[in-house]
């Protein structure tokens, strides 16, 4: 029977697991002088070696001729470990036996000597996925362990690991691995397996992968069922990089806010055997390539496509910027969330597209600060056309009627100028902490406020700004109102209301005027006159 790769390429030493050299050089020296821990916690993403880091502890410390700190691979005790006929390594995924009772089963059998090694090793895998009562019950046997057992522990989400067991285990963070150290491993097994790799293939599949040797060797299995002379064309095709033009003219759809192009779009791709969650997933995929075009400096790293797909992405994001991808992301992620909990997903989907086309069914800071640009955007090119400007002046007086004609209908009386304010408005002092507050919940609001002033008067705080942006976004957006009322309530503990500052700032207090009578003391000292004032 054929062995895939990953099993068949299992790492047998501590020498031969690549990308981790800090955490099994440390092992090792464990090892080599007996002084091993009695309960390991290896964490990190799937597919990086935890699980071959912890049956090598297993064989390692049961080792009858153990080399260096490595197993021998050749005794009863490291074959018997290979091929699991030893009673005394017990494996246990926690995600399927997850309960008290499972833990407490492996506590009772935990203060038997080992039948046939010298210790007995418990490898818990998704050690994350137990139940409360059996964390509970793992941590009693954690705190007090018979010198005969070893536990290691795994997982991928250490932050649900309570920190009484984190406490009482070495703890290893397993990292993702390089790259190109991946694509070197995968050259070398191809090789030994006579297999053709070109080197742009290997880096391709190690991106594909990334971080993780496990995923890179099922891909690479993947490819040599479509071909044994492996290709940059045939790890896309195996991978299914080829034949996604439809996200292109999605996002194209998006950036135009044509929201009938999108729609037609998505309802073909769904005919085409495509899963909504799926292609949800795909767009999410899709965005964060363009958002890496526009925010760093060397996007060909961080995302895994075809050369001439590159420079697709580099075209298309020049149509969007960050704040819209971000929001765009925002979106497609709230889509997904959604679409796990309703199984009309592909009425989720619609509702996202629609979104996306036209935020002004969005109320999202995201979504305000997208409309924001579209304003600054507007008035840029208002400006930069000769926008013109506004005198203030009295609309002209109607002409009067002719001779014989009617008099037209009497001007409608001029509706009462709000009450102004300004003349008795004081400087706000808190002004520059309110703003600062205001950055956490709207930065939107705080960006178009910059340079601005406040002051207050019959319990109202006016704020003076020139932005136009500002203006527009006050006179059509409740949420940036009510963001500015929580920012003030939250700084002063005050409730304010609002308005605009027309007035110039109040003056600075004028010196008291000097006693007239002083002065004509002073002038008749200086004329020599005596005065004698009783």
């Amino acid at each position: 029977m054929y062995q895939v790769l990953y099993r068949k390429w299992r790492s047998q030493t501590f020498d031969d697991v690549v990308g981790q050299e800090a955490i099994t050089t440390t092992l090792k020296n464990e090892i080599r002088q007996g002084r091993f821990a009695h309960a390991y916690l290896l964490m990190g993403s799937r597919g990086i070696g935890k699980t071959t880091c912890a049956r090598l502890i297993a064989k390692a410390v049961n080792c009858l001729d153990p080399q260096d700190g490595n197993p021998c691979n050749q005794c009863e005790s490291c074959k018997a470990i290979d091929n699991g006929s030893l009673v005394d390594v017990v494996e246990i995924d926690a995600a399927s036996n997850n309960s008290v009772g499972d833990i407490r089963d492996l506590r009772e059998t935990a203060f038997f000597l080992p039948a046939a090694a010298k210790y007995r090793v418990y490898i818990i895998d998704e050690v994350h996925a137990l139940s409360k009562d059996a964390v509970s019950a793992l941590l009693k046997i954690l705190e007090e362990p018979p010198e005969h057992v070893i536990f290691i522990l795994a997982t991928t989400e250490v932050q649900k690991i309570p920190p009484a067991i984190q406490s009482r285990c070495q703890r290893f963070d397993f990292r993702r691995i390089p790259s190109d150290v991946i694509a070197g491993r995968l050259s070398r097994i191809a090789g030994e397996e006579g297999l053709s790799l070109e080197p742009e293939a290997a880096l391709l599949i190690a991106r594909l992968a990334d971080g993780g040797m496990r995923d890179a060797l099922s891909l690479l299995d993947l490819c040599v069922s479509h071909s044994r002379e492996v290709t940059v064309r045939t790890v896309s095709e195996a991978a299914g990089l080829i034949g996604q033009d439809y996200l292109f003219d999605i996002a194209d759809g998006v950036a135009k806010g044509d929201l009938s192009a999108v729609m037609d779009l998505v309802t073909r791709v769904g005919g085409q055997a495509v899963e909504y969650d799926r292609l949800c997933t795909q767009l999410v995929g899709h965005f964060r390539n363009l958002l890496m075009m526009l925010a760093s400096k060397k996007p060909q790293e961080l995302v895994v496509c075809l050369p001439e797909t590159l420079e697709r992405y580099r075209a298309q994001a020049e149509s969007f910027t960050v704040p819209r991808i971000l929001y765009a992301i925002r979106v497609l992620q709230d889509t997904q969330n959604a679409m796990t909990r309703t199984p009309s997903r592909r009425t989720e989907l619609e509702m996202g597209i629609i979104r996306l086309c036209d935020p002004r069914l969005d109320q999202t800071p995201e979504a305000l600060l997208q409309r924001v640009e579209k304003l600054e955007a507007k008035l840029n090119a208002a400006l930069a056309g000769g926008l013109p400007a506004q005198t203030g002046q009295a609309a002209p007086p109607a002409p009067a009627p002719r001779r014989g004609q009617a008099p037209g209908p009497a001007p409608a009386a001029p509706k009462p100028a709000p009450a102004d304010l300004s003349r008795e408005a004081a400087p706000f002092p808190q002004w520059e902490e309110v703003l600062e507050r205001l950055g956490k919940n709207n930065p939107a609001a705080r960006g178009a406020l910059l340079g601005s002033t406040a002051y207050t008067a019959a319990g109202r705080v006016l704020i003076a700004s020139d932005n136009p942006v500002f203006r527009e976004m006050m006179k059509t957006n409740e949420y940036t109102r009510a963001s500015i009322k929580k920012a003030i309530m939250e700084v002063t503990g005050v409730k304010y209301g609002l308005g605009p500052y027309k007035g110039p700032a109040p003056a600075a207090p004028k010196e008291p005027e000097q006693d007239p009578l002083e002065e004509v003391l002073r002038q008749a000292k200086d004329a020599g006159v005596p005065v004698d004032i009783q």
